[in-house]
């Protein structure tokens, strides 16, 4: 769960209100994230947790397009993405670390998008959180996030996902860009369409 959540800056300028956060979990690591919403916006106003592969910051059409909706966001980079990625040495060097010691980096990521949607829907009001995916260890991560918790999303938005976990290595995908997929024993026991089945009837997925 969320221990913390550190508000490091906030603005408001041309109608638009942000705070930029640290969210600090049970599990000593950290996300960053970026909440907004139009100031006119109620603070009940629905809410959307947005991902992209490429870090926030790639994320500026989604975020625009559900502000402009109405809606309040939240744009966040979980572990190993974008600002919460690691630089020396690189994601991949720390999945390898985490697995030898019997962690997962994919359900570490999925439980930090857990606590953040559980946050984003206590102060929003306690409304289901919509959730929208830019790529696939995104897509993945709102899967795996989405079928541990059903109730908690009212939709699972993917853009530039993929149709089964087979596309790893069909493709073949490399480690090194996509090192959290890569999990002991997932592609045994799931697929992305039986973790949407576990996620229902709370998220729906769209491509």
């Amino acid at each position: 769960p969320l221990e913390r959540a550190w508000a490091l800056g906030n603005s408001k300028n041309k109608g638009l209100e942000t705070r930029s956060y640290c969210f600090v979990l049970d599990h000593g690591l950290s996300a960053a994230g970026v909440w907004l919403k139009a100031i006119a916006a109620p603070v009940t106003a629905p809410a959307t947790v947005i991902l992209n592969d490429k870090g926030k910051k790639a994320a500026a059409a989604e975020v625009s397009d559900r502000v402009n909706r109405g809606e309040q966001v939240l744009a966040v980079d979980l572990l190993f993405t974008g600002d919460g990625a690691p630089q020396k040495p690189g994601p991949s060097d720390y999945t390898q670390m985490l697995a030898s010691v019997g962690e997962r980096p994919l359900g570490m990521e999925a439980a930090q998008l857990v606590g953040l949607a559980r946050w984003l829907s206590k102060i929003s009001g306690g409304r289901q959180v919509r959730l929208e995916t830019t790529g696939i260890r995104s897509q993945v991560a709102a899967r795996v996030a989405a079928a541990l918790e059903p109730g908690l999303f009212s939709a699972v938005v993917v853009r530039d996902g993929m149709p089964s976990l087979r596309h790893l290595l069909d493709a073949p995908v490399e480690y090194q860009d996509a090192p959290d997929l890569f999990c002991l024993d997932l592609f045994k026991e799931f697929d992305l369409d039986r973790l949407a089945e576990m996620a229902m009837p709370g998220g729906r997925e769209s491509r």
